[in-house]
């Protein structure tokens, strides 16, 4: 026998030895009544299943972790106690508990633990001391106080280092310190009781679940501008009217959002139709559609999984409806659009069926979708879905489903994107979901919120509660959607909010004569007259000027899971001020947003962590660490940029259409001087290819500062990576904040050049403007001061 051959022999032998000895994927611990199953997915994340010795409706019916677990458990980390168990030293479940209506989980609750996320809100921040439900839950004109909206999310963040998601969608509770102080507890009526334990801080425990669940893929360029969008218009006269005054009042327009009166003149008795049936108020579609997509703007169009027995499709929808215990289509009797049925959105015919109506529709040129009454908003507890395409046998009753229906809906439409338009971004806006429907392209608004000032507040712990609990992509009906007043200043202090929110689309209720008893108001800023008409355009005009900053945040989500807007506690969790403060928050990390949210207000104060800012609208250099009184004015609000920071912005915006207008040919690249060195990127593509980023076809700029030292700073511009098209003369404008003359020279690549008029390019106080040509190639820019 050769030497080589037992060599390999022994390496073999090795080999073995060390699969043998390798870290198993999972370990069981007996506990009462069963056993828990222990399982790593990262040195941070655990995963825990409690396995009773029942086996009664126990089955994993969620797709919401799309990341295997890993192979490096360290059995000595995790021990237990009683029924508690202990990882790394710490307590993390301290029992478990099943009364046959609900089983789950205890948990230690600390004394001055603050507990954060678990989704849709109106609710202060620090959610411990409330029992919340989970269970996606419509609520028409809501309000602050609304413990339990359309969208629920069973993760939450503690101050005290660690996260908690239960990967259970079905009816469930929260109960955060309320029954009994000192304990958490978690209870789902159905399904596998699992807990994702996961340690680090905010920054680490939000990544982590991003992880987990996904990112949310880029979205189509377009969908960062304005969506105009009411309930509803009701003939293409009405929108190309109003389309018309938005333009003759320069106030860009990119998608046009149809409610229901696409496919019937009337609100109830016409679900279903999924079909242009009014051919004197639409005359022809696909005309409309296509002049409007010759312009930029693109067409979406409301669907509902709803058929009521009155629409065209009731008869053709019967074999795919959930249904009664009799597997018989179920029939609603007390759904407020009309008697019918439900679409089992689970069943894979049904989904099928269902796309062809959206495909018919795509062919025709429509762009993207809104999915109504989403939760959903009819779901009676003897429905039952049939999960067999997902392996099982048995039907499943509504209540073991439903925070997964509109995830299911969301991820149909990824899907058949995919297949039929495989390099289309989808933009899906459907008003709930589960956790991992980010990584579907869902855009999420917060529902039929009552239109006054304490609406508005509720939006502020709504969409920062949701972005903290990994949902990066919710808005609101900014102006507003149920009742009112007509109250001009809330709509424009409400648009001057969604300019720095991910999605802006005012939306409300427009119904006039179809619905007399209901509060009709415009949600069109053009619609409004004198001061209010022109601070609303100008809160249009400025989500515009952002759009290279807020495309750049949408690249961070999508490759990193970085949120788009966070609240202080996020960036600042050591400053104790910061960390309670609700009615602030930051845009990225370089932007903080303090909007004005009450009516008639002459002063607004507001906290600036530590550092300097510069106050975006009067031009003020503010210290941190203190509180800050501004004077407010119908047209702006404390909008406070973070110094030694890089924000791009477009220099067309005061006159661009659209996004289809955006190139980044001309660039204001605003930075706010420093002593201390900082870095930023910005991120551009062709706004549209869902593939940019796998494909690497994308532009990525590097923006750097050495921090102004003896006077002096030196600024790098240059290319990370370059595939896409090569812009050789992209115009930038450096914009530096205070009176050009306290600069003494300026060198660009070495040579000296004079400084530019800021108030040609920006609406902004006096500021220095340093003009340069970037075509790729790196630029060096030394500033000496006085």
């Amino acid at each position: 026998m050769s030497k080589v051959f037992l060599f390999l022999l022994y390496l073999l032998g090795c080999h073995n030895l060390y699969a043998q000895q390798k870290p198993a994927a999972h370990f069981d611990l007996p506990a009462k009544n069963g056993f828990y199953r222990i399982t790593t997915y990262d040195t941070n994340i655990f995963r825990i299943a409690y396995h009773p010795d029942h086996n009664r409706k126990t089955e994993l019916i969620s797709d919401a972790v799309h990341i295997a677990p890993s192979h490096s458990l360290n059995r000595k980390s995790i021990s237990r106690v009683g029924d508690s168990l202990f990882i790394k030293g710490r307590l993390v479940i301290s029992g478990t508990h099943d009364d046959g209506a609900y089983r789950g989980f205890y948990f230690p609750l600390g004394k001055n633990e603050k507990i954060f996320g678990a989704g849709e809100r109106a609710l202060p921040l620090n959610r411990k001391g409330y029992r919340l439900s989970l269970y996606n839950n419509p609520w028409y004109g809501y309000s602050e106080g609304a413990d339990n909206l359309n969208y629920s999310v069973p993760f939450i963040t503690s101050s005290e280092g660690y996260a908690l998601f239960f990967d259970n969608p079905s009816r469930g509770y929260l109960d955060i310190g309320k029954q009994q102080e000192g304990r958490l507890e978690f209870g789902a009526i159905s399904g596998e009781s699992n807990v994702f334990v996961i340690f680090g801080n905010y920054r680490q425990v939000l990544a982590a679940y991003h992880k987990l669940t996904g990112y949310q893929p880029l979205p189509p360029l377009w969908a960062m501008g304005n969506l105009m969008s009411r309930f509803g218009y009701r003939s293409e006269k009405e929108v190309q009217d109003i389309y018309s005054a938005m333009r003759n009042n320069n106030m860009p327009v990119d998608a046009i959002i149809y409610d229901l009166f696409w496919f019937g003149d009337s609100i109830k008795g016409t679900m279903g139709n999924l079909e242009w049936v009014n051919r004197q108020k639409w005359p022809d579609p696909v005309k409309m559609i296509n002049s409007f997509k010759e312009k930029g703007v693109q067409t979406l169009l409301v669907t509902e999984p709803f058929f009521v027995e009155t629409s065209t499709n009731y008869k053709a929808s019967l074999p795919y409806l959930a249904v009664d215990s009799n597997r018989k289509p179920y029939y609603l009797t007390d759904f407020y659009f009309g008697k019918g049925g439900l679409l089992d959105i689970f069943r894979n015919d049904a989904k099928v069926w269902f796309w062809n109506f959206y495909k018919k529709q795509m062919d025709l040129g429509v762009e993207a979708w809104w999915g109504d009454l989403g939760e959903p908003e009819k779901h009676p507890a003897d429905l039952f879905h049939n999960l067999h395409d997902k392996g099982y046998k048995r039907l499943f009753a509504a209540d073991e489903v439903h925070n997964l229906y509109g995830h299911e809906w969301t991820k149909m439409l990824f899907h058949q994107y995919a297949k039929h338009y495989p390099d289309k971004r989808l933009f899906s806006l459907n008003r709930s979901g589960f956790s991992g429907s980010q990584r579907f392209s869902i855009f999420p608004w917060t529902g039929d919120v009552s239109r006054n000032w304490s609406g508005f507040r509720a939006q502020l712990p709504i969409l920062l509660g949701m972005t903290m609990s990994g949902v990066p992509y919710v808005h609101s009906d900014a102006g507003g959607f149920a009742g009112g007043e007509g109250d001009e200043e809330l709509y424009v202090r409400w648009l001057q909010f969604a300019a720095f929110t991910p999605i802006f689309r005012p939306h409300g209720t427009a119904l006039y004569d179809v619905e007399p008893a209901a509060f009709s108001f415009p949600s069109e800023a053009a619609l409004f007259t004198g001061r209010f008409r022109d601070a609303a355009g100008k809160a249009i005009r400025l989500r515009y000027s952002f759009l290279p900053y807020n495309y750049t945040l949408a690249y961070e989500q999508a490759v990193n899971g970085k949120p788009l807007m966070a609240p202080l506690y996020y960036f600042y969790s050591n400053d104790t001020t910061a960390s309670q403060i609700e009615d602030q928050y930051m845009w990225g990390e370089q932007v903080l947003v303090a909007p004005v949210i009450h009516k008639n207000t002459g002063i607004r104060n507001y906290y600036l962590p530590e550092g300097k800012w510069y106050h975006f609208f009067d031009g003020r250099m503010l210290a941190g660490k203190s509180w800050i009184s501004d004077s407010t004015y119908l047209d702006n609000f404390p909008l406070l940029i973070k110094e030694g920071s890089f924000v791009p912005l477009d220099g067309m915006f005061r006159t661009v259409p659209n996004t289809a207008a955006y190139t980044s040919d001309s660039l204001v690249l605003l930075y706010v001087p420093s002593s201390k060195p900082s870095f930023s990127k910005m991120y551009h593509d062709d706004g549209k290819s869902k593939h940019a980023l796998q494909h690497k076809n994308f532009e990525l700029i590097q923006f750097s500062s050495t921090g102004i030292k003896n006077k002096s700073t030196l600024i790098v511009v240059r290319a990370e990576r370059q595939k896409i098209r090569t812009i050789k003369n992209r115009q930038v404008y450096l914009l530096i904040p205070g009176p050009p003359k306290a600069i003494d020279k300026v060198m660009v690549n070495h040579k000296m050049i004079d400084l530019g008029n800021a108030a040609t390019i920006v609406d902004l106080p006096e500021n220095a403007l340093i003009p340069f040509v970037f075509n790729g190639n790196e630029v060096k820019i030394r500033i000496y001061w006085k």
